[in-house]
């Protein structure tokens, strides 16, 4: 009988020989009162001074937030935040606030006052980082390898709160802690070190792992922690619908240490056993296909060997910063470099062909760092994609997965592969993972 579901607003019915073996849904969690929570925090905070019993009078603040390709609701945050500093004796004309791009698009003040919750009469000084600016950055040597380049506004702050999300993360295990400094505000030298350092199968598939398992956010947190010794965090940890089931405050690696415990609950669902099919939705990453793409390998490891992601994408913003170059290659083309030379071999491949293309063979860091993520996911699986947001005729272009103009053509594609086969659901794909018990 045929399995009729819905993914992404999306019905779909699965072939006949198909069988529905596991759906990757973590347990419900009950949402938290946010400003109760962050108060509470503020006064008790973990592995920290209460920020509450600091003496503001002429000092500098900083406050980083993330930008918004994240779901993190600052605006529930900022304002409660901004009354506590004010009232402990801090001054509007030393407060700034730093939008953490690392090499993201920056946002327009109406976008980031929108964010804070607040409006621009409540005169604060916002900014956004800017990597390639070398005039604001304040060179602090190497640690972890990593050139340190940071921006003035944080290194020159007497107090840093750092406002983000902990979720799951491909390279750094999960997002949040210190990561808004180490690669949010740092130099572009430094943001690619962060991604690119060591070989891509070392790097990626890291999802889910704590710090002490994850040599990516190690190095961020030492370097970060070098760098701002004086930093506060406030992460959120939301689940599937962006509803926040936990708020966690204070020193940036003990209080993220145990944010990582509950997004492990909230994002982490259990499998017994490995399926020829992952059939998932890129939700909650439907910002631009630069986040959505992170579906492409967060329940890679759901498969078996040979086995085949099937993604159904949301891309309110289009391709967004996707800044992968469009390739001359079939799917086919591309998938036989990956899996012979590896993502370093198609990597330099594809810088050869930027030459003949006649473009610079040095590919920009972004391009690289997304190009090795894409490589890594096809490596393992083969990676069936479309959305509605993208013309079929840009989406079908860039060889490292396979695009589709409907739902289901996928299907039918898919089935010809697998006339029989175990498949795993996943409808919040950008950032649930499975693991095995």
């Amino acid at each position: 009988m045929a399995h009729l579901i819905s993914l992404q607003e999306t019905s779909i019915t699965l072939p006949e020989g198909w069988k529905l073996r596991a759906a990757l849904t973590p347990p419900p969690h009950d949402a938290i009162d946010i400003d109760a929570e962050l108060k509470k925090g503020l006064k008790t905070p973990i592995g920290a001074s209460s920020p509450i019993n600091y003496d503001y009078r002429g000092k500098n603040v900083c406050v980083v937030i993330d930008d918004a390709t994240r779901p993190t609701p600052v605006n529930r945050i900022f304002p409660t935040l901004l009354n506590t500093l004010l009232e402990a004796g801090a001054s509007g004309d030393r407060l700034t606030v730093l939008v953490a791009n690392g090499t993201h698009a920056p946002m327009s003040k109406d976008a980031i006052f929108n964010r804070l919750g607040v409006t621009g009469k409540d005169k604060i000084n916002v900014v956004n980082h800017d990597a390639q600016d070398e005039s604001i950055l304040d060179d602090l040597g190497v640690e972890e390898g990593l050139p340190l380049k940071i921006n003035r506004l944080v290194t020159a702050s007497d107090i840093v709160f750092s406002i983000g999300t902990i979720e799951p993360h491909i390279m750094a295990g999960f997002g949040g802690g210190y990561k808004n400094i180490v690669p949010g505000c740092a130099c572009l030298a430094t943001v690619s070190a962060t991604h690119l350092f060591g070989p891509a199968a070392s790097r990626f598939g890291s999802v889910g792992r704590f710090p002490e398992d994850c040599a990516v956010r190690r190095r961020i947190d030492a370097a970060a922690k070098k760098a701002v010794p004086n930093c506060f965090i406030i992460n959120t940890v939301l689940d599937p619908d962006n509803a926040a089931v936990g708020l966690f405050c204070g020193e940036p690696m003990e209080a993220h240490h145990k944010g990582c415990e509950l997004a492990r609950e909230v994002w982490g669902a259990p499998l017994k056993e490995k399926a020829d099919i992952l059939l998932a939705s890129g939700y909650p990453m439907t910002h631009d296909l630069c986040q959505a793409s992170k579906a492409f390998s967060t329940g890679i490891d759901a498969l078996r060997e040979g086995g085949m992601v099937l993604l159904v994408l949301r891309c309110h913003n289009g391709l967004g910063d996707y800044c992968v170059s469009p390739t001359n290659r079939s799917y086919e083309e591309t998938k036989t470099i990956v899996r012979g030379q590896g993502t370093e071999g198609y990597v330099e491949a594809k810088r050869k062909e930027r030459g003949e293309n006649g473009f610079s063979e040095s590919m920009p860091f972004y391009e690289t760092f997304l190009t090795q993520s894409n490589s890594e996911a096809l490596r393992k699986a083969d990676i069936y994609v479309t959305t509605p947001d993208i013309p079929f005729e840009t989406l079908s272009g860039f060889g490292l997965f396979k695009a589709f103009a409907s739902v289901e053509a996928m299907i039918e594609e898919a089935r010809l592969r697998f006339p029989a086969a175990d498949v795993v659901l996943s409808p919040s794909g950008g950032t649930c993972f499975p693991y095995f018990k």
